[in-house]
């Protein structure tokens, strides 16, 4: 004799608010792979050579630490390739992307993230001027921008 399982009651659904759809956002990263070395960390000498000496190699240096400086984040990324891509792929595993696929699109390495489409906070979207997009708002809100007065929370 066969043991059956209880049948389980369907869960209660509301006919005035229906399942809403996830709706996704979409990142796509080209990733440069050329064979060789690794780049070597950016230079103020050879930066300032190419703007021609407009900016000498002492101010690059002193107004862009983090670009020239020893423990800048530009040195950090001039890393093995593969760590430079285990960061990357963790930053936007901390900012909520999921990598769905990867695929070699002719000659470019492609990969494929999403994440489930965030609401703009109402203050966010009441201050955007007609017309900016709602991923434009949300990048906006997600870098820290806003149109808000200062003092206004955003």
């Amino acid at each position: 004799m066969a043991i059956q399982p209880e049948p389980q009651p369907a869960p209660p659904t509301s006919a005035a608010s229906p399942a809403v759809p996830t709706q996704w956002e979409y990142r796509v990263v080209h990733i440069n792979v050329e064979p060789g070395k690794p780049p070597e960390p950016p230079d103020p000498q050879v930066a300032s050579e190419h703007l021609r000496g407009t900016l000498s190699p002492d101010f690059l240096a002193r107004e862009f630490p983090e670009v020239y400086g020893e423990e800048s984040e530009t040195a950090r990324r001039s890393r093995h390739p593969a760590e430079q891509l285990q960061t990357f792929l963790n930053l936007l595993g901390r900012q909520g992307w999921e990598m769905t696929d990867s695929s070699q699109v002719g000659p470019l390495l492609m990969f494929f993230f999403k994440r489930p489409l965030r609401p703009v906070p109402k203050l966010i979207a009441a201050s955007q001027p007609k017309g900016h997009s709602q991923a434009a708002a949300e990048a906006d809100a997600e870098a820290g921008r806003s149109d808000a007065p200062p003092g206004q929370p955003t």
